[in-house]
């Protein structure tokens, strides 16, 4: 067993453990340059870096280019396909047909001999599952 001491002694270091700690100070201005002056790397170090991020750089440009030179292609040979461009005209008489019947919708219906506002459901009683959607 402990003495008195003893356990006052472990309560009291096991209390100080729970207490938060004060974090450190936050360096200052002047700390944080000179640690990038005494951190500075060699020149050479430097240059190759570059030299990796410059071939990168002209890599990617090129993987870049390399695409859209391909997809100008494939969109210049589908631009000059026949069924292609039937179909193109196809879609456009289509999209005006429909644009002409939105403007002549007024959003009502004859039902009955009602006029009665379109419903985007055909469900009309409560029994129905999407009653009210």
């Amino acid at each position: 067993m402990f003495t008195k001491e003893e356990r006052d002694a472990m309560r009291q270091e096991l209390l100080e453990s729970f207490k938060p700690k004060t974090p450190p100070p936050k360096p200052t201005a002047e700390a944080k340059m000179q640690a990038l002056r005494v951190a500075e790397r060699p020149d050479e170090a430097i240059m190759q870096d570059a030299a990796k991020a410059a071939k990168a750089q002209l890599k990617m440009a090129e993987r870049w280019r390399n695409r859209r030179q391909e997809q100008e292609a494939k969109e210049m040979a589908e631009w000059n396909d026949p069924r292609a461009r039937y179909q193109r005209q196809l879609d456009n008489w289509w999209q005006l047909q429909r644009d002409l019947e939105a403007t002549l919708d007024d959003g009502y219906v004859q039902v009955g001999g009602f006029r009665e506002p379109r419903r985007s459901t055909c469900h009309r009683g409560k029994g129905d599952p999407d009653w009210g959607l």
